[in-house]
């Protein structure tokens, strides 16, 4: 056979198996990878990866769910929205600046990442600022720091990069 003819044959191969296997879809206005029905969202994880690479980590602290600020964040996410809210557990928390992002799971619940903002008196949940539940088929990272952010514009913006959500369920 021709070299040409083998190269021929070789490339239109190769794009009747991508063709057989892999689709774009539009979907809410974006854009996904369809990997043999399975939606893969290509920019979130480009925005995801650049977000590791850009972030400031280094004003943001991690905070041991067991310490006195941990516990005062679980108690004000199991009053939030009871009775279910009550069996709340902290995975994690992170805080800045008066601020405080915390991702929880709950026996009845979807997981929630949750913005709380300290006051000399308190720690309050930040107005409409939690998310909850799946992000399929998106990337969650992304699109849970831009919907918080969205909420509470005055959030340090460290501290919601520096969030990555860890629940398997937010996928």
């Amino acid at each position: 056979m021709k070299r040409h003819v083998a190269a021929t044959l070789l490339v239109l191969t190769t794009l009747g198996i991508l063709d057989a296997h892999l689709d774009i879809e539009r979907q809410d206005g974006a854009y996904f990878l369809n990997v043999e029905g399975k939606k893969r969202d290509v920019a979130g994880m480009m925005r995801d990866q650049t977000n590791v690479w850009l972030r400031n980590c280094g004003s943001v602290t991690r905070v041991k769910t067991s310490s006195q600020l941990g516990l005062r964040a679980l108690a004000a996410i199991q009053a939030y929205s009871p009775p279910d809210s009550r069996e709340a557990g902290l995975v994690s928390l992170s805080k800045q600046d008066g601020w405080l992002i915390a991702e929880a799971e709950f026996a009845n619940l979807n997981p929630a990442a949750i913005l709380l903002q300290e006051t000399p008196d308190s720690l309050d949940i930040a107005d409409g600022a939690i998310w909850s539940g799946s992000a399929a088929p998106w990337k969650a990272g992304p699109l849970i720091r831009r919907y918080l952010g969205e909420r509470a514009p005055a959030a340090p913006k460290d501290l919601l990069a520096c969030f990555d959500p860890s629940s398997a369920a937010f996928e």
